[in-house]
């Protein structure tokens, strides 16, 4: 019996996306399983390079968004051409998407597949096989005789046609442990925020799943794999549709499905769902398992969000939205930008006075600042590179340095001192810094309740008092606190690591070690080098 043909997948994502269950791979792997490829995913989240069998792959793909990404990708497709040079190396995701020929400039990367991958990564595979002419493959860019060939856009795929039966088996064991699994409900979005990828990467097009195909698709995962907890956030937004999401929460409680869910939403969409079904949708949102949103607020300032932000959102949704989540008791994140061109003191302002008013009196909050990070096919990346004159990476490589915050010297439109200034602005997010605490008790228990990404500890404590207090003061200069912090939570974690590891484990009887590493939680009282063998 002849070998089925095979391919190497690869999410080349480190630990702080091990929450990424690389749904848009699965798909793919999915695709491929239908013409009877053997597949295979390595996902970097959890495991490492010597992980990789060694075959003479049809292709190795590769999923890359801009940033770091981009460089562990490369490691991985440097070893695979070491081992075999003939091997293709297929990169996939929207970094190569939106930067097709100047991906290939790259002497590692064979083929670009541009947006969705389900149909394309067929046809490409079928082609490869029977030896064929990549011409002939829609969806794809690759090189030929030095020059980059761009072929016809693959047709957009009607989402209620893929299938729910994804191999997660392919993820191993960590897919049994998760805390939240994603469901991709939608794809697209129809707005312009300056800042996103949607427009170039979807041309402003929304499409979903209806919402019994979503339901069954909950469902199933549920019921076959025991998922409780679902991340509806790893979309455009879910929302966009308010009778879709109205009638997804009516079938998930008709079912009696006992799971929780997060989501991303749109002020505007929340506005516009909370005047039509008013108290109703909030019910039913708690009811179906809704236990945490986030929202994208970008500034507080109508000027910005009209003109240079393009969010399409009103000041007083933000306001109207934070208030009906609060009074309804279900926890929130709500993020802000800085440093967007044309920026002024007045419009930081507006930002401080807005996040006054919704974090005031509200126990389920959380707000973070972050300095603007423009990527390439947004809008905002054009204004800059045109208006000006701001110097963006001129390769694959160098887009794997570019992530938040910016380095100062790359921020042009601004003097130095102003960009310093929302630079230091954005290291208020370090902390609670919209928030004062009467103790650490009083932290601690906020902390823990939420579930928010910070250390429940003392250090912790202490930075989010100072924080707040730059923020009431607005004196943002000198922030040494925020590096001192920093190094001081390294040396805490390795301290622990070390007390637990080499003392603790190797002098405690093992009962009572285990007993303790139950107490504590399995995640702090593993060690790295433990990490490391769990991988390999």
């Amino acid at each position: 019996m002849q070998n089925k043909p095979k391919v190497l997948l690869i999410y080349p994502g480190n630990k702080s996306s091990a929450g990424a269950y690389s749904q848009g791979l699965l798909y793919v792997a999915k695709s491929l399983q239908k013409i009877n490829i053997d597949v295979s995913i390595l996902h970097l989240a959890w495991e490492s390079t010597k992980k990789i069998q060694y075959e003479n792959y049809l292709f190795v793909g590769i999923s890359m968004l801009t940033g770091t990404m981009i460089l562990d990708g490369l490691k991985i497709a440097k070893l695979i051409k070491k081992y075999n040079s003939n091997i293709p190396i297929v990169l996939g995701g929207v970094h190569p998407s939106l930067l097709p020929e100047q991906t290939l400039q790259n002497e590692l990367v064979d083929i670009v597949v541009i947006g969705e991958g389900e149909r394309t990564i067929q046809d490409l595979a079928m082609c490869m096989l029977n030896q064929g002419d990549l011409s002939n493959v829609r969806g794809i860019a690759y090189k030929k005789e030095g020059k980059v060939i761009i072929n016809q856009p693959q047709d957009l795929i009607d989402l209620n046609t893929l299938d729910m039966d994804l191999p997660y088996e392919l993820l191993g064991k960590v897919f049994y442990e998760p805390t939240a699994i994603s469901v991709h409900t939608s794809r697209g979005c129809p707005h312009r925020c300056s800042f996103c990828y949607s427009p170039a990467f979807n041309k402003r097009k929304y499409r979903q799943k209806n919402a019994e195909k979503v339901v069954e698709e909950v469902e199933y995962l549920h019921k076959k794999y025991n998922i409780k907890n679902f991340n509806f956030a790893n979309e455009d937004e879910f929302f966009i549709d308010i009778q879709r999401a109205y009638e997804i929460f009516q079938s998930i409680i008709q079912k009696g499905l006992k799971i929780r869910w997060t989501t991303f939403c749109r002020f505007d969409t929340f506005d516009r769902a909370y005047k039509k079904f008013g108290q109703e949708f909030m019910d039913l949102m708690k009811k179906s398992g809704c236990y945490y949103m986030s929202f994208g607020a970008e500034s507080g300032s109508q000027r910005l969000l009209d003109e240079v932000i393009k969010k399409d959102i009103k000041v007083e949704q933000i306001v109207s939205g934070i208030e009906a989540m609060k009074s309804n008791k279900i926890p929130h994140r709500v993020t802000f930008m800085n440093g967007w061109p044309t920026e002024t003191e007045y419009d930081s302002n507006a930002t401080f006075n807005t996040i006054d008013k919704i974090s005031y009196n509200n126990p389920y909050i959380l707000t973070v600042i972050l300095n603007l990070c423009p990527f390439p096919g947004t809008a905002i990346f054009e204004l800059l590179n045109k208006d000006y004159n701001c110097q963006f990476p001129d390769s694959l490589e160098k887009w794997g340095r570019w992530s938040a915050p910016l380095k100062l010297k790359v921020i042009r439109w601004f003097p130095k001192e102003i960009a310093r200034r929302f630079h230091n602005i954005s290291k208020l997010s370090s902390g609670v810094f919209f928030r004062d605490f009467n103790s650490y008790k009083d932290y601690k228990n906020y902390i823990h309740y939420m579930g928010y990404p910070y250390y429940a500890g003392y250090m912790s404590y202490v930075i989010s008092r100072i924080q707040n207090w730059r923020y009431k003061k607005k004196y943002f200069k000198f922030m040494y606190e925020y590096i001192l912090f920093e190094k001081l939570i390294r040396v805490y974690q390795s301290t622990r690591n070390f007390f637990i590891n080499a003392i603790l484990k190797k002098y405690l009887p093992r009962d009572i070690y285990k007993v303790l590493r139950k107490r504590f939680g399995p995640k702090d009282w593993t060690s790295e080098k433990e990490v490391e063998e769990l991988k390999s």
